[in-house]
C-alpha cells in the first residue's frame, strides 16, 4: 500500500516525540511492505501562516500527525473540525497511576468521540454516527450518547442514531442527561464503551477519563477536519523548548499512528504497534512521566516499539505474542 503522509515539523520536545513517529511509521512500512511517503510541513511557530500548507495539504495527502501543543491549538482554532476521537485506556500494569481505587478504574477502555461544530447538518451527524457504530461493533457494542436538555442542538443525536443504527441491531445505544454521564465517569467508568458527546461535555468528560488514568501522555487522538484526518497525542508537547531533554513520554503519538493505521484499514499493522506498546509497559520500559525513578528517555522507547515491530527482539518476532494486547485494543 502507498500512502502520503504529512508531519508538522515541530522542535524541543514535541520534535523529539516526531523522531519516534517517524521510527515507527518506517518499522511498520519495512515489516509489511508498505510504502509510506512522509513529508514534513516546515515551520518554526505554528501561527496563521501555516493555514495554507495545512489546508493545501489535504489535496494530496491521506493523514497529517502533529505532536506539539500549539499545532494542536492551532488546528481546533482554525480548521472546520468536525470531531475529535479520543480511546481512553487504563493500562494494567499502569493501574497504580490512577486516583480511583482498582474497583473502580479497572477496566476502563472506552472511545469517546466530541461534536466539534454544533451547527453540523445531518450528513455530518450521520458521518459521526456511522463511525462510532462502525467502532462499537468491534468493542463492547454498546454506544452511549450524552445530551444536554438544554441544548437544542444535542436534541438531533436520538433520531439520528435510530437511523444509522438500522443496519447495527447488536449494538446498545442510550441516551444520557449530561450531568449523569458525569456521575457514572467517576463511579463506574469502566462500563462506558463508546460515547458520543457535544463539544463541552465531552472535553470534560474527556478531562475526567484522562485523569484517571493517570497517564494522560499516553492517550491518542484524531481530529477529522472535512477532507484528512490529524493524528496526535491527546496532550502535546512544547515545541518551543531551545534544548529538549529526551525525556517526554512518546506513546500516546505512537498510539496516534496505531489509529492511522485503522483508518487506512491496516488493521494487522495497527494490532502490532499497540502490541508493542503493551510489551514496552510490561517490561517496564517507561518515561518519566510514568515513573520517576527507573524510566527510559524519548528514543530509547522509540527504538523499543520499532524493534519490537520488526520482530529484532529475541523473543519477539512479528507477530508473536499479539494476544499481549487483547484485553486494551483501542
Amino acid at each position: 500500500m502507498k500512502k502520503n503522509i504529512a508531519i508538522i515539523e515541530e522542535a524541543g520536545a514535541a520534535g523529539e516525540v516526531n523522531a519516534q513517529v517517524e521510527k515507527v511509521i518506517r518499522a511498520v512500512a519495512e515489516q509489511y511492505d508498505h510504502y509510506f511517503d512522509i513529508a514534513p510541513i516546515s515551520h518554526e511557530t505554528v501561527n496563521q501562516e501555516l493555514s495554507a500548507p495545512l489546508q493545501q495539504s489535504a489535496s494530496w495527502h491521506d493523514a497529517v500527525l502533529f505532536s506539539s501543543i500549539a499545532s494542536q491549538h492551532f488546528i481546533d482554532e482554525i480548521l472546520p473540525l468536525l470531531v475529535i476521537v479520543q480511546p481512553v485506556t487504563v493500562y494494567p500494569s499502569l493501574q497504580h497511576l490512577s486516583p480511583l481505587k482498582p474497583k473502580y478504574s479497572e477496566g476502563l477502555n472506552l472511545l469517546l468521540y466530541q461534536q466539534q461544530d454544533p451547527g453540523a447538518d445531518e450528513n455530518d451527524r450521520l458521518r459521526i454516527a456511522q463511525s462510532a457504530l462502525q467502532q462499537a461493533i468491534n468493542r463492547r457494542k454498546k454506544i452511549t450518547v450524552i445530551v444536554h436538555p438544554q441544548d437544542h442542538t444535542e436534541q438531533p443525536w436520538p433520531a439520528i442514531f435510530e437511523k444509522a443504527g438500522t443496519a447495527f441491531k447488536e449494538i446498545s445505544i442510550e441516551t444520557i442527561p449530561v450531568q449523569e454521564a458525569w456521575d457514572r465517569m467517576l463511579q463506574q467508568p469502566a462500563g462506558f464503551d463508546t460515547l458520543v458527546a457535544g463539544a463541552a461535555a465531552g472535553g470534560y468528560l474527556f478531562s475526567q477519563a484522562a485523569a484517571i488514568t493517570g497517564a494522560r501522555f499516553m492517550i491518542p487522538s484524531v481530529r477529522v477536519a472535512d477532507t484528512i484526518p490529524f493524528f496526535g497525542p491527546a496532550f502535546g508537547f512544547d515545541h518551543q523548548q531551545a534544548s529538549a531533554r529526551n525525556q517526554s513520554n512518546p506513546v500516546g503519538a505512537i498510539l496516534s499512528v496505531a489509529m492511522m493505521m485503522d483508518y487506512f484499514n491496516l488493521h494487522e499493522e495497527a494490532l502490532i504497534i499497540r502490541t508493542a506498546v503493551s510489551w514496552t509497559l510490561l517490561h517496564g520500559f517507561v518515561s518519566k512521566d510514568i515513573d520517576s525513578v527507573n524510566n527510559y528517555s524519548t528514543g530509547t522507547i522509540g527504538d523499543l516499539i520499532s524493534d519490537f515491530i520488526r520482530g529484532t527482539i529475541p523473543g519477539f518476532a512479528k507477530g508473536e505474542n499479539m494476544a499481549l494486547q487483547k484485553s486494551t485494543i483501542i
